[in-house]
């Protein structure tokens, strides 16, 4: 599979095709003058125009201090939602969306142009045309990001089985909601991820979001087989965020990862391979999800996390701030993930808006909110 998005072999082939070529119309030298034959009247035929390539897409600048939501490749696909969207840039200050490129089905939003992801099937039609909706953001100025869920994907799992995590026993290993993994250490894998992330950047998303880079967390993960693997978790994902740093970024490519809101404050890996700082160094932004709801019971000292959104987003990225200026890591780079959904509590215009007070009093200005059902009904308008 690796070898199939690779372009070494196709110019070794063109540069023998070329020798062949070239001696099969080499001339030799001779004494003998040449007969010219009767040159024939021809009918001159114009040749047909030969259509244009399409142009490059033109990208947004980063903004400097982002606001950004995000949405599902289905709603993406409708006009009710991107017209929604359209309305927080024009009246609450957004001016970034996040889009699923490939989501937890493991199946492209839109149609690739890459050739071997055609070939795979890779594709659907939930956004018919990609480069008409991103064109729609872009005349708003809006900056469009690409999110790729990279090793939760049962697509892949099943084209290419072998590059999927198993159990002892053989099987194709699965997480309590059933979805199969693909193997971090897996170099095929990599090079997908690769692909699908500058195919998405030539049909004019202005960066790439990578989600599920990671361990499963959930699951009988003692029945995973891990025979495989060479170095520990976090060397794994170390791996996985230098091949990512030169085969994406190093592209010119702007990348972003998500990570667990709790890997700003643990110690250790969770079990999971994020470690903040051993993750920062590879990538242009750093989005914890630090989700109040999403903390346990009694973090911080507070029974009911959700609750205290203010709080919350102070400690835990206040824990942040310090991983990275303790490692000589910008902070800059952490633009987090922030709770606009009701979960463990119901969440108002003031909650949400109590999360962005603690991010920008720490000296954050970047972030984005999330609201599975893609509605943002409590995000302030102006």
């Amino acid at each position: 599979m690796g070898s199939r998005f690779s372009s070494t072999h196709i110019l070794r082939a063109l540069v023998v095709a070329v020798g062949i070529g070239i001696a099969s119309f080499s001339l030799k030298p001779t004494s003998v003058a040449p007969t010219i034959p009767p040159v024939e009247p021809q009918t001159i035929t114009e040749p047909s125009p030969v259509a244009d390539e399409p142009p490059a897409p033109i990208h947004q600048a980063i903004p400097a201090e982002m606001r950004g939501v995000y949405l599902t490749g289905w709603s993406a696909g409708t006009s009710r939602a991107v017209a929604r969207t359209l309305d927080l840039v024009a009246h609450a200050g957004i001016n970034t969306v996040v889009i699923d490129i490939k989501d937890a089905t493991g199946k492209i939003s839109y149609q690739p142009q890459d050739p071997e992801l055609v070939r795979i099937g890779a594709g659907t039609n939930r956004i018919r045309d990609i480069g008409a909706l991103i064109d729609t953001f872009h005349q708003h100025g809006v900056y469009v990001i690409g999110r790729v869920q990279v090793f939760q994907d049962p697509f892949f799992a099943t084209k290419f089985p072998e590059e999927a995590f198993h159990t002892t026993t053989g099987d194709i290993w699965r997480d309590n909601k059933g979805i199969a993994w693909l193997r971090p250490n897996s170099t095929v894998v990599w090079d997908y991820i690769a692909s699908i992330a500058r195919d998405a950047y030539g049909q004019g998303f202005d960066e790439i979001n990578i989600d599920y880079v990671r361990f499963p967390s959930d699951g009988n993960l003692k029945a995973i087989d891990m025979s495989s693997f060479s170095q520990n978790r976090v060397g794994t994902m170390t791996d996985f965020f230098t091949f990512v740093d030169t085969e994406i970024r190093g592209k010119g490519i702007p990348v972003s990862a998500d990570i667990f809101g709790l890997t700003l404050s643990a110690t250790g890996d969770l079990g999971i391979g994020q470690e903040l700082e051993a993750i920062a160094p590879y990538v242009d932004y750093v989005c914890p999800m630090i989700y109040p709801s999403h903390f346990w019971e009694g973090s911080f000292g507070f029974a009911k996390p959700a609750e205290h959104p203010y709080e919350i987003i102070t400690r835990s990225l206040g824990d942040g701030i310090a991983k990275l200026t303790a490692a000589n890591i910008p902070t800059t780079k952490l633009r987090p993930w922030l709770q606009a959904f009701d979960l463990g509590a119901l969440y108002t215009p003031a909650m949400v808006q109590a999360q962005v007070q603690a991010t920008t009093d720490l000296g954050i200005t970047s972030w984005l909110f999330w609201d599975p059902k893609n509605l943002y009904s409590t995000i302030p308008r102006q």
